[in-house]
């Protein structure tokens, strides 16, 4: 016998939270029901489309009443496309939640009884991002780029993004157009990456998951005499060994390293090396950070998830010795030739993974007076915490993308007898759920 779905129902909710995917969060007949594009403050009419025991996922119908705080989307494919999730809240807004998303994770999550501070805002709200990852989309044999579309895996074509620097959408739109033209064969692509300096005047790109071929390098020649800001291209596929990234490389054209400067530090930066996305917070960020380490000059530094070596050499001249632990090796040798580029000979750079390497460095007897931990989204292991715990580190500096992952570890820390003192959330992504922090602990 077959059995009918049950009719959707439709209810008038009122919205009093939000959560960073973008939901607003109400309820009805006792359930937490989470509304895609409601705001807190708002009462509207929803069609719940699951029902389980303790919550519901509901449609957006109507709005009876909108929160003074909703704005008009200024993208005009906001509604599909899942590259943010904020364009209809005002900033003040975005800045508050942010710094409750912060508070509520170190208590519900930490055991923590701390509150985050009031989150730093960023100066750019649109066009900040100076490095983005893109979807390659195939639509009747023509290839779009964009991002997954909100709450899918399936992909939303973009002609250009108001969260990327004009030199990237530039970019975008005169590679997509020179396909056109060229025809070049680009079967296994599957992501770009685009890249530029902090003055938005060189940038890189990268094809993901096409292996190298003659045509490539046609085209790569191609786009650079089209595009002067393009500073080289290359070629990335092979056994995936870092986010999107695989084990094997192929320069098409131009220079090896793309040339940034953070004050008075010169960088070269390999094209997949990590870095932050918004360069003008990213320069507040590393001064929390050595605001925090409080350093005098005889301190030795760990700087553990070091990237390019960018915290350890921004403080180098205020410490002893600086170590850097990183696993993707590209991004250690950068940062070796960093250091010589500026000059600096107290900092080293450990090439493996941290849960390897700095428990072999407590074993060698190695005490440490500060750790700075900036992890990716999957926070630390357990393993880490305790080796920093066992080299004695008197202070702890955690910077921090994902506030549930930042919490446990807190924990982790808090176990170990560390106590977290500051909580400073700093807003690297405006229009976005994404919510940067530093934390400042003593043992």
């Amino acid at each position: 016998m077959k059995t009918e779905n049950p009719p959707l129902k439709t209810a008038e909710i009122e919205i009093e939270g939000l959560t960073s995917a973008g939901d607003g969060v109400g309820k009805w007949r006792g359930l937490k029901v989470f509304v895609p594009g409601a705001l807190p403050g708002e009462t509207v009419k929803a069609c719940l489309t699951q029902i389980k025991k303790n919550y519901a996922h509901a449609v957006l119908l109507d709005i009876t009443h909108a929160a003074a705080t909703r704005l008009v989307p200024a993208c005009p494919v906001y509604a599909a496309c899942g590259g943010c999730a904020f364009q209809h809240l005002a900033y003040e807004e975005q800045l508050k939640w942010k710094r409750q998303w912060l508070s509520d994770a170190l208590r519900r999550i930490g055991g923590l009884d701390i509150d985050a501070l009031p989150t730093l805002p960023s100066p750019d709200t649109f066009f900040y991002r100076n490095r983005v990852q893109l979807h390659a989309l195939w639509q009747n044999n023509q290839l779009k780029l964009g991002f997954y579309g909100r709450g899918s895996k399936a992909g939303e074509a973009i002609q250009s993004c108001l969260l990327m620097r004009e030199p990237l959408n530039q970019l975008m739109q005169s590679f997509t157009k020179l396909l056109l033209k060229t025809r070049t064969n680009m079967t296994g692509l599957q992501h770009i990456a685009l890249r530029c300096d902090s003055d938005g005047e060189q940038a890189m790109l990268i094809l993901l998951g096409i292996p190298y071929n003659t045509a490539l390098c046609q085209m790569a020649e191609r786009l650079m005499t089209e595009e002067p800001q393009l500073l080289s291209v290359w070629a990335n596929w092979g056994r995936p060994i870092y986010g999107i990234y695989g084990d094997k490389w192929r320069k098409l054209a131009g220079a090896d390293k793309l040339p940034e400067r953070l004050g008075n530090l010169k960088l070269d930066i390999s094209p997949a090396a990590f870095t932050q996305v918004n360069f003008t917070q990213a320069l507040r960020l590393y001064e929390c950070v050595a605001d925090y380490a409080a350093l005098s000059g005889g301190e030795t530094l760990l700087d553990i998830y070091s990237g390019a070596g960018i915290i350890a050499l921004n403080v180098a001249r205020r410490v002893k010795q600086a170590i850097g632990v990183e696993e993707y090796a590209p991004a250690v040798a950068d940062a070796a030739r960093n250091a010589e580029l500026n000059g600096i000979v107290n900092c080293r750079f450990e090439a493996g993974r941290a849960e390897i390497i700095l428990p072999r460095l407590a074993r060698q007897g190695l005490k440490a007076d500060v750790a700075v931990l900036d992890p990716p989204r999957a926070g630390c292991t357990a393993a880490v915490v305790e080796a920093v715990a066992a080299m004695q580190a008197q202070r702890v500096v955690y910077v921090s993308c994902d506030p549930a992952t930042l919490a446990r570890d807190l924990r982790l820390f808090a176990e170990l007898g560390y106590t977290t003192h500051r909580a400073q959330p700093l807003d690297m992504f405006p229009q976005t759920g994404h919510v940067e922090s530093i934390c400042l602990l003593t043992g």
